[in-house]
């Protein structure tokens, strides 16, 4: 058996698989990401001790963590994580902890979970996106994650797609990046900007604003102003990939997250503009591909990321 653990900024959660891969086990705890952080790696290495008293079988442990994580394991920061800079979990553990234990980005675990079991399995290239909270990517490249010099490679949130917007003083790095375009939050102020737009639009019968609803929306109502929403996000996004797509010639994308089960408007249309603005020669490979995983992707990927020590 494996363990994986998917360390998010509101949730944390552990995984088994067994010899054959099956996801056997699963539990979510609440991440209080504003504890000091080695608080919040004891409260890991508690539950960890405990599911090993449990299941004994486990030979390995691997761990998915929002944020740079070095090729030597070290994060060096998690945003999301209070305090979280130049952390070495992996000696943490190792001083409670005998079994062997490793530690990526998380969406370099959540790819590999595509890349073993899921919608990358097939394929020797392919560019990961994430789409929830935040924006992740990860670079395959013959099968195997692309790193770069430091382990960062793949911040595909952080493609600079508005080279003119203002200036963010305090965190200029985040200037005109695509994640402050369609991030879930983002996502949602675009929608209410367009809603106060559109007065009769179905959406104001919500509950409240959420790319859930503006599927719905779609599907259910075909509603004018829903539509626009996905088609201007779906845009945006086809355009950052079209970057990426020129500069690796890879034609394949993978889309995991939470808002990969958005209507499938937003990437028919992502995919319409990246056939308009790649090389015209790479055009007719090109191919979005929905992640199989979802919820899981994570801590089946970090479970998987640690069974490759064995």
């Amino acid at each position: 058996m494996y363990l994986g653990i998917d360390l998010g900024g509101t949730n944390l959660k552990f995984g088994i698989l067994n010899k054959h891969l099956d996801l056997v086990f699963q539990s979510t705890k609440p991440t209080n990401a504003k504890q000091e952080p080695y608080e919040l790696i004891q409260f890991i290495i508690k539950i960890t001790k405990h599911l090993l008293s449990k299941h004994p079988e486990i030979k390995t442990i691997g761990m998915g963590a929002p944020g740079m994580v070095s090729k030597n394991g070290l994060i060096r920061l998690a945003p999301n994580l209070e305090g979280w800079q130049n952390i070495d979990i992996i000696s943490q553990f190792k001083k409670e902890i005998s079994l062997p234990f490793a530690v990526d980005n998380d969406s370099n675990t959540a790819c590999l979970a595509e890349l073993s079991l899921g919608a990358g399995n097939d394929i020797d290239n392919f560019i990961y996106i994430t789409l929830g909270t935040g924006v992740g990517g990860t670079i395959v490249i013959n099968k195997k994650i692309y790193l770069g010099q430091n382990g960062f490679a793949g911040e595909i949130g952080h493609s600079i797609i508005d080279y003119a917007a203002q200036l963010d003083k305090q965190n200029p790095y985040r200037t005109g990046i695509l994640e402050e375009f369609i991030g879930r939050k983002q996502i949602i102020d675009f929608a209410n900007k367009k809603m106060a737009e559109n007065p009769s639009s179905i959406l104001h019968t919500y509950p409240k604003t959420d790319p859930y609803f503006v599927s719905e929306a779609i599907e259910k109502y075909k509603d004018e102003t829903a539509c626009s929403i996905f088609e201007e996000i779906g845009t945006i996004l086809g355009v950052a990939l079209s970057s990426l797509i020129n500069i690796l010639d890879i034609p394949t994308i993978v889309i995991g997250g939470g808002i990969s089960q958005a209507h499938k408007l937003l990437f028919d249309t992502a995919l319409n503009t990246m056939q308009a603005r790649v090389i015209p020669v790479l055009s007719s490979d090109l191919e979005i591909r929905i992640a199989r995983f979802t919820k899981d992707a994570g801590i089946i990927g970090a479970a998987l990321l640690g069974k490759a020590l064995l």
